[in-house]
C-alpha cells in the first residue's frame, strides 16, 4: 500500500503543530532577545558618548568605552553561534553504490515503489546495530526539499533475516514521506543555536577574559555581561525543554506512523520479531567490543564472533532458533514486576513493547516471506566486514608481526569470561540482585525442605515483586514530595495525578509487608537447607567463613559508598565556574570529608577481603592519595593534577567496592551451587 494512502494518525498531526508553534515561540524570544541587545547596546554608546560629552577626560573615556563593551558582549553572545563551524563526522560511514550491491539496491527499489516514496539521495554502511534516516541539517535544509540519506548497520545485517531487513528497512522509508520530518530539520538548528549558547562558550569566556584583563572598565563591563547572560540562558534552558518536550512527543508518533507503513508492506510479524532481537544483538555487539577494550588487537571478522556472541547468550536464555537467528519471543522483563508506569517525556522513540503492540494490533499478514540471512544480500560481505572490523580497531599500534586472536580463541575466552561474571543456573536468578546473607536461626536437623521449591520462578518471582515494590515507593514518594516533578503516572492500570500520590503509599508499604515476609520464610528455609547440607558433607565451618564474608564485605561497601556519595556532592564545584570565596567555603567542606575517606581507602589496603583486588597500580595512586597534602586552589587558580589525581581514586575505590562485593558473591554462590547439587542431583539439568 503506498504511504500516502495511509491515514495520517491524530496524534501525529496533533504534535506535528505543537513542535512547530514551540518552534515559533523560540524564533519569537529569540527574535526579542536580539532586540533588547541592540536596545542595550544603543542605549550603552548613549550613555558613553553622554559621559564623554559631559566630561571629556580619561575617566569618562574609560566608562564610556566600558558601557559599550557590555551592549557589544551580550550581543555577541547572540549571535557567535554563526562564527561556529559545524563538522559532522561521517568517517565511520562508507558509501555504497547500485554497482558495488545490485541485489540490495533492487530490494531497495522495490520497497520504494510498493511504499510509493523517493529513493534515498545515498546509502552508507556502517558498524553498528542500526539503519537510519539522514540527511544534512543545514540552514537550507529548513526551506528547501532535501533528500535523505541511508544508513545501513552491519551489526543490523548480521542480526536479521531477509524478510526482517526489509521491514526495518520500509520502517526507515516510512520517515522519507513524513512532512514532519522538516520540524526535525528546525528543531537540530534551534538546538544547535541553544547550545552553543548554553554551553560552548569558551572562546567566548576567554574573549571576556582576555579584554578584562586589558583594562578595568572592560573588566568591571565583562562582569556585568555575564551576569545579563545568566538570564538569558535561564529563558534559553526554559524554551529549550519546551521545544524538545513537544518535538520527542512528535517523534515517538513519527515511529508508530513509520512502523504502520513498514507492517503494510512486508507484514506485521517480521518488524515485531526484529525490533524484539534488536536489544540482544545490540548487547552481544557491545559485549564483543569490550572483549577487545584496550586488550592488544581485534579480531580478523568481528561479525563472526558477534554471530557467536548472539547464539551463545540466546542459548543461555534457553530462546528457540529460526534459520540460526534466535527468537525472542518477548521484550518484557522477567524480573520488572513494577505495575508503576510512568510516561518517559525524554524518549525519542516509543518502547519496543508498545511498538510491537501496535504492530500486532494492525494485524498485517507477511508478505513473500524470506527467511534467509540477510548478509546474503550483499557482495563480497567477507570483505566488508572485515573492512569495517580493521576501521573499528584501527586506533590500536601492534608490531608488524602480531597475531589476530583466532575464533576459536575468542569462543574459549568469551565463554570462560562469561561464567566468571554469572552466577550458578541452580538458583534460577534468585540471587541476581541481592546477597545471600541468610537469617540468624537456629538449625533444625529434623526439618525437610524441599530444594525444589525454594528457587522455582514462583520464589524467584516474589524476590523480584519485593525489589519492584520497594522502588516504586522511593519514586511515588519522590513525586508526592515534588522532587519527580510529573503531572500524572499509571499505577496498576489505575491513572493518578502528582497530588494522590500520597493516598497510595499506605496500600503499596501494605503490600511489600506482606511479600517481604513471603520472601524472608524462603530465605529462612534456604538457609536451613544449606547449613543442613553443609554439616552432612562436613563443610559447615566453610559455608560460615563465605557468609561471614560477604557480611563484612557488605557493610564495609555500605560505609564506601556514602563516603563516595558525600565526596561526589561536594567536589562537584570543581566542574563549574565558581567565585574564589565560594571555592575556598567548599574546600573546607570537602576537606572534612576527604579525612574520613582517606582513613576509609587507608583500611582497604590492608583488608585481606579487598587486598587481592588491588593492583599495583591503584596501590600506588591511593599511597600517593592518602599522602598528599598538596592545595587543590592555590593562588587563584586549581593543581589540576591533584583534582584529577583526587578523582581518580573515588573511582577507583567505587569499581573496587563492587569488584569485590562481586567475587566474594561469586565465592558463596559457587560454593552453595556445590552444596546443593551434592545434596540434590536430581534436579540438576543435564
Amino acid at each position: 500500500m503506498p504511504i500516502d494512502q495511509i491515514k495520517t494518525p491524530g496524534n501525529l498531526r496533533k504534535y506535528t503543530i505543537r513542535a512547530a508553534f514551540a518552534i515559533v515561540q523560540f524564533v519569537i524570544i529569540y527574535f526579542l532577545l536580539i532586540c533588547g541587545a541592540l536596545i542595550l547596546t544603543g542605549l550603552c554608546a548613549l550613555g558613553g558618548y553622554s559621559l564623554i560629552y559631559i566630561k571629556f577626560n580619561g575617566l569618562t573615556i574609560g566608562l564610556a568605552i566600558g558601557l559599550l563593551c557590555v551592549g557589544f558582549f551580550v550581543l555577541f553572545f547572540l549571535i557567535k553561534f554563526i562564527f561556529r563551524k559545524n563538522i559532522i563526522d561521517r568517517s565511520s560511514l562508507t558509501e555504497i553504490t547500485e554497482q558495488d550491491q545490485p541485489e540490495l539496491f533492487a530490494m531497495l527499489r522495490e520497497i520504494v515503489q510498493e511504499a510509493g516514496t523517493d529513493f534515498p539521495k545515498k546509502v552508507y554502511l556502517s558498524p553498528e546495530v542500526n539503519a537510519a534516516v539522514f540527511y544534512d541539517s543545514g540552514f537550507w535544509s529548513m526551506f528547501l526539499p532535501i533528500r535523505k540519506n541511508l544508513q545501513i548497520g552491519m551489526g543490523l545485517v548480521n542480526s536479521v533475516t531477509i524478510s526482517e531487513f526489509k521491514a526495518v528497512i520500509a520502517h526507515e522509508f516510512g520517515h522519507f514521506s513524513q512532512r514532519s520530518m522538516k520540524v526535525g530539520s528546525y528543531v537540530y538548528n534551534v538546538n544547535y543555536i541553544i547550545y552553543n549558547m548554553l554551553y560552548d562558550n569558551g572562546s567566548f569566556d576567554n574573549l571576556l577574559e582576555k579584554w578584562g584583563n586589558s583594562n578595568i572598565y572592560i573588566m568591571i563591563a565583562s562582569s556585568f555581561a555575564k551576569w545579563v547572560v545568566k538570564g538569558i540562558q535561564w529563558i534559553l534552558r526554559k524554551a529549550y525543554n519546551i521545544i524538545n518536550l513537544n518535538y520527542f512527543a512528535l517523534s515517538r508518533e513519527m515511529e508508530f506512523h513509520a512502523d504502520e507503513v513498514a507492517a503494510r508492506v512486508v507484514g506485521s510479524a517480521p518488524l515485531a520479531s526484529a525490533l524484539k532481537r534488536f536489544e540482544l544483538a545490540d548487547y552481544a555487539f557491545n559485549l564483543v567490543a569490550g572483549c577487545y577494550h584496550s586488550q592488544g588487537p581485534g579480531p580478523a571478522n568481528f561479525y563472526v564472533q558477534h554471530a557467536f556472541a548472539l547464539r551463545f547468550l540466546a542459548k543461555k536464555d534457553n530462546m528457540a532458533f529460526q534459520n540460526g537467528l534466535p527468537l525472542v519471543e518477548s521484550t518484557e522483563n522477567r524480573y520488572n514486576k513494577s505495575k508503576l508506569v510512568i510516561t518517559d517525556q525524554w524518549a525519542s522513540h516509543p518502547s519496543v513493547e508498545d511498538r510491537v503492540e501496535r504492530l500486532i494490533a494492525l494485524n498485517q499478514a507477511t508478505r513473500n516471506e524470506d527467511s534467509r540471512r540477510a548478509q546474503e544480500l550483499l557482495r563480497k560481505v567477507d570483505d566488508i566486514q572485515q573492512t569495517f572490523t580493521r576501521e573499528m580497531f584501527s586506533g590500536a599500534t601492534l608490531p608488524a608481526d602480531t597475531q589476530l586472536p583466532t575464533d576459536q580463541e575468542f569462543t574459549e575466552k568469551f565463554v570462560k569470561t562469561y561464567e566468571e561474571g554469572s552466577f550458578s543456573h541452580v538458583f534460577n536468578g534468585y540471587y541476581d540482585a541481592k546477597n545471600p546473607i541468610f537469617p540468624e536461626t537456629e538449625i533444625d536437623e529434623t526439618e525437610v525442605i524441599d530444594p525444589a521449591h525454594l528457587f522455582n520462578d514462583d520464589a524467584v518471582g516474589k524476590v523480584y515483586l519485593e525489589i519492584a515494590i520497594q522502588t516504586d515507593i522511593l519514586t511515588i514518594e519522590a513525586i508526592n514530595e515534588g522532587r519527580y516533578k510529573i503531572k500524572s503516572f499509571d499505577y496498576d492500570g489505575i491513572k493518578y495525578t502528582a497530588n494522590e500520590a500520597a493516598f497510595l503509599l499506605p496500600k503499596l508499604r501494605n503490600e511489600l509487608a506482606i511479600v517481604s515476609e513471603v520472601v524472608a520464610r524462603n530465605d529462612a528455609a534456604i538457609g536451613q537447607f544449606f547449613f543442613q547440607a553443609a554439616r552432612q558433607q562436613q563443610k559447615e565451618i566453610r559455608l560460615k567463613t563465605l557468609l561471614e564474608n560477604i557480611k563484612e564485605v557488605s557493610q564495609t561497601n555500605e560505609k564506601l559508598y556514602s563516603i563516595h556519595e558525600e565526596i561526589a556532592v561536594r567536589a562537584d564545584f570543581f566542574t563549574t565556574v565558581t567565585p574564589v570565596e565560594e571555592i575556598k567555603r567548599n574546600l573546607a567542606n570537602l576537606a572534612e570529608t576527604e579525612i574520613k575517606f582517606k582513613e576509609q581507602v587507608a583500611e582497604l589496603q590492608t583488608n585481606p577481603l579487598y587486598m587481592e583486588n588491588i593492583n599495583s597500580g591503584m596501590r600506588e595512586d591511593f599511597d600517593k592519595y592518602c599522602s598528599n597534602t598538596t592545595a587543590y586552589f592555590f593562588n587563584d587558580s586549581y593543581d589540576e593534577e591533584a583534582i584529577q589525581a583526587m578523582f581518580n581514586v573515588v573511582n577507583n575505590v567505587n569499581s573496587l567496592g563492587f569488584q569485590t562485593q562481586f567475587i566474594h558473591k561469586k565465592h558463596l554462590l559457587d560454593f552453595l551451587a556445590e552444596l546443593y547439587k551434592a545434596h540434590y542431583p536430581a534436579n540438576i539439568a543435564s
